[in-house]
């Protein structure tokens, strides 16, 4: 079996890049806001929109809005927790390691 000794560089590296928006709050909330507006539109113009049998866009909008509202409020505690600090543990702790690991076991 032979080994290979030289220096391998992949063909594809994906380039250090931040994520935009990592919680996604900022995508939810705009379109929640644009279902919402529809939903508000549709509601103005319900009487024409049953009267073509196209009433389920009023439907379509309230659930986006609903939907997006739960989105958004996912969103919400990821980033509340991104923002939190994390713990730091004692070495003199009696449930961590020397290397700052807690114990699994206990």
């Amino acid at each position: 079996m032979t080994q290979n000794t030289g220096d391998h560089k992949p063909m594809l590296v994906q380039a250090p890049v931040r994520a935009l928006d990592p919680d996604g709050v900022a995508v939810v909330s705009s379109g929640t806001i644009a279902f919402a507006i529809g939903a508000v539109v549709c509601w103005v113009f319900a009487d024409n929109l049953a009267a073509t049998g196209r009433l389920w866009y009023l439907y379509v909008a309230i659930t986006g809005t609903i939907i997006g509202m739960l989105g958004l409020s996912v969103g919400l505690v990821r980033s509340r927790r991104r923002r939190r600090p994390l713990p730091r543990y004692s070495v003199e702790e009696t449930d961590v390691n020397a290397d700052g690991v807690p114990h699994r076991d206990r």
